[in-house]
């Protein structure tokens, strides 16, 4: 089992460390650092119920080394802006955790993860994305289908249906109310591009590491 606290330099974990610091402090964390209430605008900065996102090309289609695995485990990252916007929903998937525990990431249908302990399909947005208004989000639902799936220069596809998302780091208990979102469907397709060599380098293998940020 791959926990939470050994894949703290790992995208989703990073920012569920951070969630679980605001939940100790018993405050709602606001983008100021303070324990202001957070009070999510109008409009929001992610859609608040997308029906159907349609089918869109990958702003980013990597493949990339998790770290420490001397790039012997990998992970994807399948990202898409929301035609007209600077909206951005973000896939990650994890050999070796979550519904690929034991394995590599396949194609398939699997639930999105939601629990702390570990995190195979990870789900995650950003809403207005380089704005002043910038959030992030996190999954607290969902399905993914991969249809496709591959190493460098090859095609990469996968369907997101009925996602639900929360504002990352943000209690939801009054006087707080946290922005949330709905996405009936996405479909994401692209070309993938590995990030960082085959491994012997950085720990990671290769030297080069995917960013743990969304859309970048």
């Amino acid at each position: 089992m791959v926990t939470r606290a050994a894949r703290r330099l790992l995208p989703l974990g990073r920012m569920r460390l951070v969630l679980g610091l605001c939940l100790l402090a018993a405050a709602g964390c606001s983008d100021a650092g303070t324990s202001e209430p957070r009070i999510c605008p109008t409009p929001a900065p992610f859609p608040d119920a997308t029906l159907d996102a349609g089918t869109l090309s990958a702003h980013k289609a990597q493949r990339c080394n998790v770290s420490g695995s001397m790039g012997q485990r990998k992970w994807y990252r399948l990202s898409a802006l929301l035609a007209g916007s600077t909206d951005v929903v973000q896939l990650e998937l994890y050999d070796g955790a979550g519904a690929f525990a034991g394995g590599t990431v396949r194609v398939g249908t699997f639930p999105v993860d939601t629990s702390d302990a570990q995190c195979g399909v990870c789900l995650r947005a950003l809403g207005d994305m380089g704005e002043p208004t910038e959030t992030e989000y996190v999954a607290t639902g969902g399905t993914v289908t991969i249809t496709a799936l591959g190493a460098d220069g090859q095609p990469i596809s996968a369907t997101i249906t009925g996602a639900t998302f929360a504002e990352l780091g943000v209690e939801a208990t009054p006087p707080n109310v946290p922005c949330t979102a709905t996405l009936g469907s996405i479909k994401i397709d692209g070309t993938v591009m590995d990030v960082g060599g085959t491994g012997g380098g950085g720990g990671g293998g290769g030297g080069g590491q995917c960013p743990a940020t969304i859309g970048d």
